[in-house]
């Protein structure tokens, strides 16, 4: 059994780098650093995010944080609210701008992943995601 995880693991993991590679190719034509856009991510995938829960999920320094939230804002693909809730604090959120660079992205992986299952045998796709949802499931 261990061998399978170690397995699996290391083919999810292939996978994960693979794809992230077939996405950073879309971001060539944009002017966007590749941890720049993992925090846009995070602000476009997010409700009600901030700055501390950006530090919290990237691991990074605050002073780094806030650079490259600044510079998503000098781009205009990131805005600077006030919590409606807490009017303390600063909530970021997504522009137009910003979520079409997470759709290309996005539009650009799943052309990818297409391109390969279609050479894979039929009904492997599906397979291979209905055990995927499985394993995801089980995550949680």
């Amino acid at each position: 059994m261990r061998e399978t995880a170690i397995e699996l693991e290391s083919l999810l993991r292939d996978i994960s780098y693979w794809i992230k590679k077939k996405g950073r190719d879309a971001l060539s034509s944009v002017r966007i650093t590749l941890p720049q856009f993992q925090v846009l991510q995070l602000v476009y995938f997010g409700e009600a995010i901030n700055v501390k829960d950006l530090t919290h999920l990237t691991g990074l320094a605050a002073s780094t944080v806030s650079e490259m939230v600044d510079r998503l804002v000098e781009l205009t693909y990131v805005t600077k609210t006030q919590n409606v809730l807490d009017k303390r604090q600063v909530v970021l959120k997504c522009t137009k701008q910003g979520a079409s660079i997470i759709r290309k992205v996005i539009r650009q992986r799943v052309q990818s992943v297409q391109e390969v299952t279609k050479n894979m045998k039929p009904g492997s796709a599906n397979s291979l995601v209905a055990m995927l949802t499985e394993f995801v499931a089980s995550c949680k």
